[in-house]
């Protein structure tokens, strides 16, 4: 297994970024056309690009599945191009996955190869690159994950209200392209393939009713052309049991199985 900490300049942010990519390089021969499949795994508000390393079991799941892990450390950008700061959402969706593939090349580039997932935040996050990307993953696992377009602002002077401000500006930001609904109805007209989307949250999770206006959206949806599945899952909460938990239920989703292991211990 090989643990990757890169350290690389991003031209869109114009400053280093730190992401940590997982290599079960024990797992051969790969998959496919020889490259090896892909998880862009997004961390929550409060973590960083080393909190599914630390909190998770994420480094043995990749072993078990045979599947490269890339972890992006955003900072508070909620993974949008921010109204006063940095364009997180390019950087994530458009510089990142074409610099990583360059430096490391056995990840593999195609559609059907590549899976976004995150936590909080980053469930959110993952919605948001992958409704706007739709033509980059095979599927979507998000976890604990609301729609900032659902979130009444209250311009308070509070902590929480300015750095509101400082993502999505004092406006609204309904039916933009930081409103997942919007993402989610656009790549319906627009695109050709559309993500698989798996949705999970606690029954103690404080913010469970964004999590349900998210459900809603999906299943209201005629045909469910994104093979939308939600799992609620009783007493738990915002919590690390919760997703390591479930990140697994989305390999499993997802269509990727544990492989059998040539390696004593492993």
């Amino acid at each position: 297994m090989a643990l990757i900490e890169m350290h690389m300049f991003s031209e869109t942010l114009g400053m280093e970024m730190t992401v940590n990519v997982i290599l079960p390089q024990e797992k051969r021969p790969y998959a496919g056309d020889g490259k090896m499949k892909v998880l862009w795994l997004l961390h929550g508000g409060h973590g960083d690009e080393t909190a599914w390393l630390r909190m998770s079991r994420i480094e043995r799941y990749a072993l078990e599945y045979g599947i490269a892990v890339v972890v992006p450390g955003v900072h508070h950008s909620c993974y949008t191009d921010m109204v006063h700061g940095g364009r997180f959402f390019t950087y994530v969706a458009d510089e990142l996955p074409k610099v990583v593939c360059h430096l490391l090349p056995q990840l593999s580039s195609a559609r059907e190869d590549n899976y976004i997932s995150g936590y909080s935040n980053g469930g959110y996050g993952c919605l948001r690159v992958g409704l706007a990307r739709p033509e980059q993953y095979a599927a979507i696992g998000a976890f604990s994950a609301g729609d900032k377009s659902d979130i009444a602002f209250d311009n308070d002077g509070s902590q929480r209200a300015r750095d509101r401000i400082l993502l999505f500006g004092d406006g609204s930001i309904k039916n933009t392209d930081n409103d997942l609904k919007h993402l989610g109805r656009e790549a319906l007209v627009n695109s050709a393939v559309l993500p698989r989307v798996y949705h999970a949250c606690g029954s103690l999770d404080p913010w469970l009713d964004l999590n349900e206006l998210v459900r809603d959206f999906f299943t209201s949806l005629e045909g469910n052309p994104y093979d939308y599945l939600y799992h609620e899952v009783e007493g738990l909460g915002h919590t690390w049991e919760f997703w390591d938990m479930e990140i697994v239920r989305f390999l499993e989703y997802a269509g990727l199985r544990k492989e059998p292991s040539r390696f004593i211990g492993v």
